[in-house]
């Protein structure tokens, strides 16, 4: 009899540790389905993002192949023109900018457009009416301080000169939409103001063309 209840404690003894093994074994295989899904939503997710990346930069290449594009055309025109000697050209990757001195553009200490300047300006509108681009009209000014009735700083005589040549152009037909113009005193020198000669390369008017978005 003693036997007998031996083996049958025996037998229940070893039936929870069976249970408890099976139970292991079915969470870790829950745990490995779950890192599974998991690295499958991480994969999928990945893919879209690349995916949708891709979009944007075909999108993005679009977009800047139907711009006009700021090239050597133009500024081979200014350079064969009469303005060579009166307009610098300094070219970026997307955009122009023509500079002229003040003493070509004005009369001394004004924002009123000389004859010199009306002929540059016109010159210029020819060649700008044959393109779309955006046009920012800055004014330069050294910085010799300026105090008249009509302008007192050279904040307002560089705003002033920048709006004057922005009327010529739209008067010249030029859509307004395509110009704006604001003015930087002396703010931005090309050189140093210690000298007559450099104060004069400062004293300009830019026209910063640019190709349409």
């Amino acid at each position: 009899m003693s036997i007998e209840r031996r083996s049958n404690s025996d037998v229940a003894d070893a039936t929870p540790r069976e249970d408890e093994h099976d139970t292991w074994t079915i969470s870790y295989i829950d745990l490995l389905l779950l890192m599974v899904t998991l690295f499958i939503l991480l994969l999928s997710y990945q893919q879209q993002t690349i995916k949708q990346a891709a979009v944007e930069q075909e999108k993005s290449r679009l977009v800047s192949a139907k711009k006009p594009p700021i090239n050597r055309a133009f500024l081979d025109q200014v350079y064969m023109s009469h303005l060579k000697d009166r307009v610098s050209v300094k070219e970026s990757k997307d955009s122009i900018k023509l500079a002229i001195s003040d003493s070509i553009l004005f009369f001394p200490a004004d924002a009123a457009l000389s004859r010199s300047g009306e002929q540059v300006l016109e010159e210029l509108a020819v060649m700008l009416k044959q393109r779309p681009w955006y046009i920012l009209v800055e004014g330069h000014t050294d910085n010799q301080s300026i105090s008249t009735p009509r302008y007192l700083s050279n904040w307002e005589l560089s705003s002033a000169r920048a709006t004057s040549v922005t009327r010529y152009l739209i008067g010249q037909g030029i859509a307004p939409q395509r110009l704006s113009a604001i003015g930087y005193a002396d703010t931005r020198p090309l050189t140093g103001n210690d000298t007559e000669q450099g104060r004069s390369k400062n004293r300009r008017v830019a026209l910063v063309l640019r190709a349409p978005d």
